[in-house]
């Protein structure tokens, strides 16, 4: 072997030559030989392979190289399933997938809930699973888990580094929930039926409606007409609520509650709780007959039942009402109501002929049964004709009767020669009056007329005031609704968007 410089350069060959001819001997060989002793030195390739990572070990040699002989091993992340390529394709190549499961536990809320999935290199995939945290209003967060996760494996790598790190890969903590984002109706200030918005579960500011209050007032019978606003009265929960909480107007109204027993009198005390002191205002009632009024206290009268009423309005004297078919008045005592049995009158009504030479007494029953046989009702005859015509006429009567008509006939003829004379002598007055007349009735039509037309004037200028202030009242109903909503628009614009 051939040293230089204390390394090994290679093995040695000894060459004898003899002439043009050579034959390798050892070295026992050379003994007696005229020999020329050569150092030729073995030199190995050394050239980079294919696989860019190793040399090639063979003696130096002409032509490409052989492929590289080393084989590499790539196993997965827990080295149970693992599998041999030539090398120099290892970066080509993927870790073998193992059908065992990852012995990392969760560390979120879930846990065993979570599904298993199988051996990996790095972090463990995240939790899919809902969050189902429950927050302080009981509402439950709807996003993917956001929990802590545990430490991740190693990443895959070929050649492991030399140096290990000391510290170990820690666990990531977890993301806090947001605030609830559920859709929730809050309230009002003055808590009102129908006023409710529509308002993230984790906004808690409060707002007013804009309505009267409504709340009932210390006297039990108004309510408040403030505009909404926190009540002291109900349990705040906030500073703010506490702060702005105020209480309801005082009522100065009169007293409006209905007396117990009912009344028409009002209350003359101030508005008040409990009930109003009884009623002593005097009462005037007139007895059924009209003779008599009585006076009482409202609170005794209204006490009193119906029969008790009716007896104390009683005057006890006789009724004074006038019968419904006859002349007569009722002989009861006063009473309420129709006078009894009206047909069944037992006073006596003197009845005679129609000349009124004959008459007779009789019951006044039987007088209305005469006029009801008759055909006549006995309610439209007056009192000066009551029972004239219903006796028969005697012979007596009707001479009696024409001497009657003979002196009622001399009487017009002599009517009639007096006002004769009476035209003859003064003809110019009747014809003025008769003038007078057809004027004043000419004057009284144009005067209809035009009182007429007045009317129609008054009547049109009414109308047309009414359904011009109709119409004008409908527009500015219509300008004031379109001017509070865009009121409205721009109080939620500016609490969606509020200034910086």
């Amino acid at each position: 072997m051939c040293v230089r410089g204390g390394a090994i350069l290679g093995s040695v060959e000894i060459v004898l030559f003899k002439g043009r001819e050579h034959v390798h001997a050892g070295r026992d060989s050379m003994k007696g030989w005229p020999v020329i002793l050569l150092c030729r030195f073995v030199v190995i390739c050394g050239k980079r392979l294919r696989c860019n990572n190793h040399k090639c070990p063979a003696p130096c040699h002409r032509g490409a190289c052989s492929p590289c002989p080393v084989m590499f091993t790539i196993s997965c992340a827990c080295g149970e399933t693992h599998f041999e390529v030539p090398c120099g394709t290892e970066k080509e190549q993927k870790p073998p997938k193992c059908r065992k499961s990852c012995g990392i536990s969760p560390l979120c809320r879930h846990g065993s809930d979570s599904k298993p999935h199988k051996c990996h290199y790095g972090a463990c995939p995240p939790c899919r699973l809902l969050c189902d945290e429950e927050y302080p209003c009981s509402h439950k967060c709807k996003l993917r888990c956001h929990g802590a996760r545990p430490p991740p494996n190693p990443d895959f790598t070929l050649r492991p580094k030399k140096k290990k790190p000391n510290h170990q890969s820690e666990s990531t903590p977890g993301t806090p929930c947001p605030p609830c984002p559920e859709l929730v109706w809050r309230p009002c200030l003055g808590q009102h039926i129908g006023a409710e918005r529509m308002m993230i579960c984790s906004n808690r500011t409060q707002f007013s409606c804009e309505n009267l209050c409504g709340s009932p007032l210390s006297c039990g019978n108004h309510y408040c007409t403030k505009t909404c606003h926190a009540l002291k009265s109900q349990s705040s929960t906030s500073l703010v609520q506490h702060k702005r909480s105020e209480s309801c107007e005082e009522c100065h109204l009169p007293c409006e509650k209905e007396r117990k027993p009912a009344c028409r009198h009002s209350c003359p005390l101030p508005c008040h709780p409990g009930d109003c002191p009884p009623c002593k205002v005097l009462v005037k009632r007139s007895c059924y007959c009209g003779s008599m009024v009585h006076v009482f206290e409202c609170i005794y009268y209204n006490n009193l039942s119906e029969k008790e009423q009716m007896a104390a309005r009683s005057c006890g004297g006789s009724c004074h009402r006038k019968l419904p078919n006859c002349t007569h008045l009722c002989p009861k005592t006063c009473h309420p109501g129709q006078c009894p049995s009206p047909d069944k009158c037992a006073k006596k009504v003197t009845v005679r002929c129609q000349c009124q030479t004959l008459k007779k007494e009789m019951p006044c029953q039987e007088v209305q049964a005469a006029y009801h046989k008759a055909g006549s009702d006995p309610k439209d005859i007056s009192k000066s004709h009551f029972g004239l015509g219903l006796l028969p006429c005697n012979s007596g009567c009707k001479s009696k009767a024409q001497v009657v008509d003979q002196e009622l006939h001399l009487r017009k003829s002599k009517d009639l020669e007096e006002k004769v004379p009476a035209t003859d002598i003064h003809p110019p007055k009747r014809r003025k009056r008769r003038e007078h007349l057809q004027e004043t009735k000419k004057t009284s039509q144009l005067q209809k007329i035009a009182a007429t037309m007045k009317w129609l004037l008054v009547i049109v200028t009414l109308v047309v005031t009414l359904v011009a202030a109709a119409y004008f009242g409908y527009k500015g109903l219509m300008w004031l609704s379109d001017w509070m909503n865009e009121v409205e628009e721009q109080q939620r614009h500016r609490r969606r968007h509020p200034r910086i």
